[in-house]
């Protein structure tokens, strides 16, 4: 894919302030009971402004997250106005084969973590891209012999001190950007046919010569097949990034819900009623959310409660045979005679990131290019 680089078009104005970032993320292994969420075990905290570091970068275990896995990191260290994160899930046919799925799904965001967290932008003499890092953290992968096998789909976003946010989907992981009371962006997902998506794969030669003897095709896309998509973020803007163990359980509506009612109940969104009803952000609350991670702020720290909220839910409407998920819905329209009912109990990875505008005037409007 070319380089293209980003410029703001005509009809907009970048802010003076820079941006800085608030990120939580949460997740539950698909075999991990119903439980009241615990810090560093069922949800986790990462802003980038965090003075000295309490870890280089933010990244998931095999015991939290099963197959699915997450990073957040800044993007070299002590940088706050620029971050990296995402989301990969584990292709789980790869159970089959007698391989563990998670090997890749978390190796490939360990890289990515790592990777972008030693990035050194003056030194590389340009910015850090999406699709890069991810070929990047494949390269790795696939030079790994201790990873034999395995796939993932993976989606990933940078984010620089203009708000200024470039993600990159490559399968069924999805992501949203929500401003007050509105989805604001969506990534569509990338599919062979229903429940069989784009996917990273590396397949031992052996495995290859088999697949040539019968036929048989298993599928293998490069980071270069990935979607990618710039926009623009203000002041309070929320990204969501979460795997399918979310969206087949949550709609974006349903996310949208669970954001709006978090936002509301802590005072960051509210109605103005002289605009018929319209949902506002309360900047300057905004720009309190604590710039570094301390014991009192821990059940309280805002991208956190997102990120647990979502979990929560996309939780338990898997494991509610009386839902009717999007999953099911998407079945029973293919398959009528399956009679799906219910949820996808799954494993889940959730990514929330909120940018903050520490000072300065506020973007006027968002920006969206698809490449």
């Amino acid at each position: 894919m070319p380089y293209i680089p980003f410029r703001p078009s005509s009809s907009s104005s970048l802010a003076q302030g820079k941006f800085t970032y608030r990120i939580g993320a949460s997740s539950a292994a698909k075999r991990a009971p119903q439980r009241q969420p615990q810090y560093n075990r069922d949800y986790f905290l990462y802003p980038s402004t965090n003075t000295p570091a309490q870890q280089p970068y933010l990244r998931s275990t095999k015991d939290v997250s099963g197959e699915d896995a997450f990073f957040a990191t800044t993007i070299g260290p002590g940088n706050a106005h620029a971050v990296s994160f995402g989301v990969a899930d584990g292709v789980g046919g790869w159970q089959d084969q007698g391989v563990d799925p998670s090997d890749f799904s978390h190796g490939i965001v360990g890289y990515m973590a790592g990777s972008a967290h030693l990035f050194d932008e003056k030194e590389e003499k340009k910015r850090l891209r999406p699709l890069a890092l991810l070929q990047t953290a494949f390269d790795a992968v696939m030079a790994n012999p201790r990873i034999v096998a395995g796939g993932s789909t993976v989606s990933l976003a940078v984010a620089d001190e203009t708000g200024a946010l470039e993600c990159a989907n490559l399968g069924d992981s999805s992501f949203l950007l929500l401003s007050p009371g509105k989805i604001t962006h969506r990534s569509p997902i990338q599919t062979h046919a229903f429940n069989t998506p784009y996917q990273l794969s590396k397949i031992p030669a052996q495995l290859q010569a088999q697949h040539a003897i019968f036929g048989s095709q298993h599928f293998a896309e490069t980071p270069s097949q990935a979607d990618v998509t710039r926009h623009s973020v203000r002041h309070g803007d929320i990204v969501v990034f979460a795997t399918d163990g979310v969206w087949d359980n949550l709609s974006a509506q349903d996310a949208l819900g669970i954001v709006t009612k978090v936002m509301c109940d802590e005072g960051y969104w509210f109605h103005d009623n002289s605009s018929g009803e319209e949902m506002m952000l309360d900047e300057g609350l905004v720009r309190k959310i604590p710039q570094e991670i301390t014991k009192d702020v821990r059940e309280t720290f805002l991208p956190g409660l997102l990120a647990t909220a979502i979990m929560r839910e996309a939780k338990s409407a898997g494991l509610d045979r009386r839902r009717n998920s999007p999953f099911a819905k998407e079945v029973n329209a293919r398959y009528p005679d399956e009679g799906w009912e219910g949820g996808k109990p799954d494993d889940i990875a959730v990514v929330v990131c909120i940018a903050v505008q520490e000072d300065g005037e506020v973007q006027e409007k968002p920006i969206k290019a698809k490449l």
